[in-house]
């Protein structure tokens, strides 16, 4: 059920249905036995358990004076509420406020009629609900993540010939050699099962199919020697802001330096290349106006993930001055050479806007998988590439410093899966 519905507007998603997908047979070989353990996954449910929206609200308070009307022109309400407002100095509103204020101005109806009829659907069919479907499990993780440290560490290692082509190491049929290098090599999970596996030694899931690169923007080129050319690049940057620098939660990149990323070098034909973006509209404008072009991506549609609760209101009042309940999402092609008319063989025209609903993580920084919803605007069978990653995907090539961060096996419960017959346990052993 990773799709919940779908219209003409976009839609809604269950997150943790998606990051549950291929990890329904793993192995593991981390007990130390003979015979591998074979088990089950899922996400732990906790994460997506926001039931209240984010901010103090008004009893009473009723923003649905902004209606909108079904299909069958019924007026329908969504609950929007209000932040308690507090008495401040006014003050004159800097330009990238006033930016702010006139796109979403743009957007708002967008976002405020096009959630309607996803939201209601995810009610009737019982997804949108406060009770979990499952019991929570007896506690949630406090795993510390020093993937990034260890990529700053890494840089003290020898540089290997950035010429030369790029190894890729394995899973066999015991995981990976110990002594395997995650900076300096793509690591894949070549099997249709997920692996569980001791990498520095803390364990972590790899989905099937699943590559990866541990390495920060200055040791990019074992990917980019990898021979791979992508259709579809999906990039979530570490964008500065005073938030992150306040709360120290990860180290951001200046907007100037994501120009050195190797897209161009990593796409192949009319590749699909789509970033996620804050709401500053400084590093919107950026992307449309100098990134995507010094890149040769032809900017061609701006989505919208809307955030909600469990019981399908906005995490933030959509009018909030401050934070608001949705990210977008730019997407362009790229255009190799001046033929611009070049189109991938049974892809979809691209629609200019699309609504994706769902409910966050509360882990910082998880977006919802995008491979469900992007699959008719690429190739059959496509090569896909996530840039800034935390997590793996099945199919997927990921990149970043934190790449398996949400890999770690103590963000899943597991329970005992029956092993599978001699000749599934024959291709794991291969």
């Amino acid at each position: 059920m990773s799709v919940v519905c779908v219209n003409s507007c976009g839609w809604l998603l269950d997150s943790c249905s998606l990051i549950d997908e291929g990890l329904q047979r793993c192995v593991s070989y981390c007990d130390g036995l003979d015979k591998p353990t074979h088990f089950r996954c899922c996400f732990k449910r906790e994460y997506f358990n926001t039931v209240r929206p984010h901010v103090q609200i008004q009893q009473n308070t009723d923003i649905s004076t902004s209606t909108a009307k079904h299909s069958n022109g019924e007026h329908a309400k969504i609950d929007l509420q209000t932040r308690k407002k507090r008495k401040r100095k006014r003050r004159d509103l800097n330009t990238g406020e006033l930016d702010a204020n006139i796109y979403h101005g743009k957007i708002r109806l967008v976002v405020l009629e096009g959630s309607l009829a996803l939201l209601e659907a995810g009610r009737q069919c019982g997804y949108l609900t406060e009770v979990l479907t499952t019991p929570p499990s007896e506690s949630m993780p406090s795993h510390e993540c020093r993937l990034a440290a260890l990529c700053d560490m890494a840089k003290q290692l020898p540089l290997t010939d950035e010429s030369l082509m790029a190894p890729v190491q394995t899973l066999n049929r015991d995981g990976l050699d110990p002594s395997v290098d995650l900076f300096s090599n793509i690591t894949e999970n070549p099997f249709d099962c997920a692996y569980e596996v001791t990498l520095m030694k803390e364990k972590y899931l790899l989905p099937p199919r699943s590559r990866f690169l541990l390495s920060d923007i200055t040791r990019m080129h074992p990917l980019v020697n990898s021979g791979d050319k992508f259709d579809l690049i999906v990039l979530d940057p570490p964008w500065e802001n005073k938030s992150v620098k306040r709360s120290n939660r990860y180290s951001s990149l200046p907007s100037s330096q994501l120009k050195q990323l190797p897209v161009p070098a990593l796409a192949a034909p009319d590749c699909l290349v789509v970033t996620w973006v804050t709401n500053r509209a400084k590093h919107l404008r950026f992307i449309k106006e100098e990134l995507y072009p010094f890149w040769a991506v032809e900017v061609l549609a701006e989505w919208l993930w809307v955030k909600v609760t469990r019981t399908g209101e906005f995490v933030f009042p959509l009018d909030s001055p401050h934070k608001k309940p949705y990210e977008v999402l730019v997407l362009g092609r790229h255009r190799s050479g001046t033929d611009h008319t070049v189109r991938s063989p049974a892809a979809e025209e691209l629609p200019e806007q699309r609504l994706l609903i769902s409910i966050p993580s509360v882990l910082h920084s998880q977006k919802p998988s995008l491979s469900a919803v992007l699959k008719p605007y690429i190739s059959p069978e496509p090569k896909c590439l996530e840039l800034f990653a935390r997590s793996l995907q099945c199919d997927w090539t990921s990149w970043g410093n934190e790449v398996i961060k949400f890999q770690h096996s103590s963000y899943f419960t597991r329970e005992r899966a029956e092993e599978p017959s001699t000749t599934s346990q024959t291709a794991i052993k291969q």
